[in-house]
């Protein structure tokens, strides 16, 4: 879930060119180096959520436990995730999004927290701390999406191409969506990777050698971080606390960064439907990627953690690919007379048609 953006969107040609120069801050080289530091923190989180998939053997025998306990930590995991986006979608918008309050905050706790789960010694902590390093990870999730927000302008694309092309075609082109292709690639690809690592590490190394790989990643991210990715926020409400008293300045954080304001967009029918639309993808692509060791290994006699992590690559390229024709499949133009929303129904097909027919075939498939 990303944080609420509370900027009026545009309504006609003089609007949305007048606002350009709020999206013209970064060249289009920065903003590639932000996409791409977003894609691979997203990757980095979501990595996280499955890498223990093809792990589970090696660590019930760890911690002397049964299977299902291990895959109930992952739920852990994800329900963290999910409760964490009413902290950090206010969070984001009050103090911004690259600030030590937002992503270096959370890349240096979801750091130090993965440590801590390659070194727990006790079941306990190991699920003490995957359930500290969800709460942090989602925080890439909804500062990534709202930093594209932030440097693509929703209406009108900056290359001259696509400019001369409006112009001739009559017609209105975006940018927006092809970036969150990118970044969406990196969040996709994470959870097919994540078994992929851990098969490969448990075949021939102990299964906490996939954390301190994810612990690497985050430093590397962190350092990114720190050194390449600027502030992208539009105007952050920080600077509105500033001449407050202490009990004053609680009480405006508490007004702004209230969780229960993240549930009031449900009130709006149409965002409601594209949570439950989102909804419904990941658990589509969980159920998919959880059983496969369960599933897949016994109906192929597959014997090792490697050979199971192998059967990820599938879903994996699907996902980047899917991501990709997505996002140009949304920045297709328009006629500017049909409005704008008028491109949302190209979902569609693929939500209401293609993917539960393939999923209802993958099903069959594996059955016979």
């Amino acid at each position: 879930m990303a944080s609420v953006n509370t900027e009026t969107p545009p309504e006609g040609e003089g609007q949305s060119r007048i606002q350009l120069s709020v999206y013209s801050r970064f060249n289009p080289f920065q903003k590639h180096i932000i996409t791409a530091i977003a894609a691979f923190c997203g990757f980095l989180v979501q990595m996280s959520t499955t890498s223990v998939l093809a792990a589970v053997p090696e660590i019930v025998a760890t911690y002397r436990t049964t299977a299902t306990v291990i895959s109930v930590s992952n739920a852990v995991y994800l329900a963290f995730m999910g409760l964490s986006a009413f902290i950090w979608g206010p969070w984001a918008d009050i103090f911004g999004r690259r600030s030590l309050k937002a992503y270096l905050y959370s890349l240096t706790l979801f750091l130090a927290f993965t440590i801590g789960t390659a070194l727990a010694p006790r079941l306990e902590l190991f699920f003490l701390f995957r359930a500290l390093t969800a709460f942090q990870g989602t925080s890439f999730l909804i500062l990534g999406s709202s930093c594209i927000s932030d440097i693509y302008h929703p209406v009108g694309g900056t290359c001259p191409f696509v400019k001369s092309l409006e112009v001739l075609l009559n017609i209105t082109q975006t940018e927006r969506a092809t970036s969150l292709g990118w970044f969406l690639s990196g969040t996709t690809i994470g959870p097919a990777f994540g078994p992929l690592l851990g098969g490969i590490v448990v075949t021939f190394t102990s299964w906490r050698v996939i954390f301190w790989t994810q612990a690497g990643f985050a430093g590397v991210a962190l350092i990114s971080v720190y050194f390449c990715m600027p502030e992208t926020i539009h105007k952050s409400r920080e600077s509105e606390l500033a001449g407050l008293g202490l009990l004053k300045k609680l009480h405006k954080l508490w007004q702004w960064g209230n969780p229960s304001r993240v549930m009031m967009i449900y009130g709006n029918k149409n965002l409601l439907l594209i949570c439950v639309a989102s909804s419904s993808l990941v658990w589509n692509m969980y159920s998919l990627l959880t059983p496969i060791r369960y599933v897949l290994n016994p109906r192929f006699h597959l014997t090792t953690p490697l050979q199971s992590g192998l059967l990820y690559i599938a879903p994996g390229i699907g996902y980047v690919v899917g991501s990709q024709i997505g996002g140009r499949w949304a920045d297709i133009p328009w006629p500017r007379g049909s409005g704008n929303a008028d491109r949302l129904r190209s979902s569609l097909i693929f939500l209401g048609l293609m993917l539960p027919t393939s999923m209802v075939m993958y099903g069959w498939t594996l059955d016979k």
